[in-house]
């Protein structure tokens, strides 16, 4: 199966996953599973059997393999779900914005941290340490940390994960330069609100 098709897949099995925790926030057995997801983070496959219990549950056939070592569709989809999980700690609406404005990128997302009162050469400095990760670890390490910024300092602020576990998945497949280019441009997009803010502070 060719690399577009597999993404899809990662995407499709990403959102169908989320879609099932989303649905039922409220119930121990999800809130169970995001516990597992979060506590996963960082250790070794032996300790990640219930956080890839789900991911088995859904994966499709095509994408299963019998290599001892994570596949990159399965390291992009755990990744995102542990993203997901950090950031749906403890909220009662789906911090999922699949489907819902400009979420499908993560740059976006993360803008709103500037644009939200937090000083932008902290954030930025942050931003520019994710962008230029030098391997998928690294960037994981930094998607963490900002993700936790979102969960504490912009409530309304969501994720559109599917689409973020296929920037994961081509990252995997080293087209991290477009990647992070992309993100970049939603990050450090212009915006018609910021210049609308500006006019009030220079009328003032």
């Amino acid at each position: 199966m060719e690399k577009t098709s597999k993404n899809r897949l990662v995407m499709n099995t990403t959102a169908k996953i989320i879609n099932v925790l989303s649905s039922s926030l409220d119930k121990p057995s999800t809130k169970a599973t995001l516990s597992n997801l979060r506590n996963s983070i960082g250790r070794p496959i032996s300790d990640k059997v219930k956080s890839l219990q789900i991911i088995f549950e859904y994966m499709p056939e095509e994408l299963l393999s019998n290599s001892f070592e994570m596949t990159k569709e399965e390291k992009a989809i755990l990744t995102t779900l542990e993203l997901y999980a950090i950031h749906q700690q403890s909220n009662t609406e789906s911090v999922n914005g699949i489907n819902e404005g400009n979420w499908n990128n993560i740059g976006y997302s993360f803008k709103s941290l500037r644009t939200e009162g937090e000083a932008g050469n902290s954030i930025d400095k942050r931003f520019n340490a994710l962008v230029t990760s030098a391997t998928f670890d690294e960037l994981a390490y930094h998607l963490r940390q900002m993700v936790k910024l979102l969960k504490s300092k912009s409530k309304n602020t969501k994720v559109d994960y599917p689409s973020l576990a296929g920037d994961l998945y081509n990252f995997l497949w080293e087209n991290d330069e477009r990647i992070r280019l992309n993100w970049e441009r939603a990050y450090y997009s212009y915006s018609k609100s910021e210049d609308k803010k500006g006019e009030i502070e220079n009328e003032q």
